[in-house]
């Protein structure tokens, strides 16, 4: 598919790129810093519980919009380091960011369903230990990657900006954005499709 080659990411792909890492960060401290070292038998567990959950949603409703706009649009060309492994572990660390940001919304809400009733007035009361639950397991461990993954992908980040010093954090900021299609790439020509 021939697509056209933007300068910067689409203005509202930017604003949703900031605003999921901010989101994202928040509810994995939320999960392994507040969570995890309040026992179920703590009342407020549950009221932080629901806004864990209701963040997480948020959250897929978000990544599902910049799927969307990502497929749909223009963007700049992949960025490369100049080594063939960097670049493969580059594409997929970004796609597993994907993937498991997904699997951890399905494995948080699978866990919040199996707890459902704990939710009820007069309903019991939380499970013991959530590790018993078999999608908590697997919540918590995409937890982990998931923290790896997003120490990874700031650390090659600041590896482009200031090493290769290639400007790759204005690619995902705001300003004028100019559009390139993609044939005038291939042949060496850059000019502008139209401005953005």
């Amino acid at each position: 598919m021939n697509r056209a080659v933007a300068s910067r990411y689409q203005p509202v792909l930017v604003a949703l790129h900031w605003l999921l890492a901010l989101m994202i960060i928040g509810l994995l401290c939320l999960g392994f810093f507040v969570l995890a070292d309040m026992p179920n038998t703590d009342p407020k567990k549950l009221d932080i519980l629901v806004w864990h959950m209701a963040g997480g949603m948020f959250v897929l409703v978000l990544m599902i919009l910049r799927v969307v706009i990502r497929t749909w649009s223009a963007r700049p060309a992949t960025a490369t380091t100049g080594s063939r492994p960097l670049d493969r572990l580059a594409s997929i660390a970004h796609a597993s960011l994907y993937v498991i940001v997904f699997l951890m919304i399905a494995s948080g809400w699978f866990t919040g369903w199996l707890i459902s009733s704990s939710f009820q007035p007069n309903g019991p009361p939380l499970p013991q230990n959530f590790a018993l639950l078999p999608t908590f397991q697997v919540h918590a461990t995409l937890a982990v990657l998931l923290v790896i993954l997003i120490a990874g992908h700031i650390a090659a980040a600041i590896y482009h900006q200031f090493v290769l010093k290639n400007g790759l954090l204005r690619r995902m900021w705001f300003g004028e954005r100019t559009i390139v299609p993609a044939e005038n790439v291939e042949r060496g020509g850059q000019r502008p499709l139209r401005r953005a």
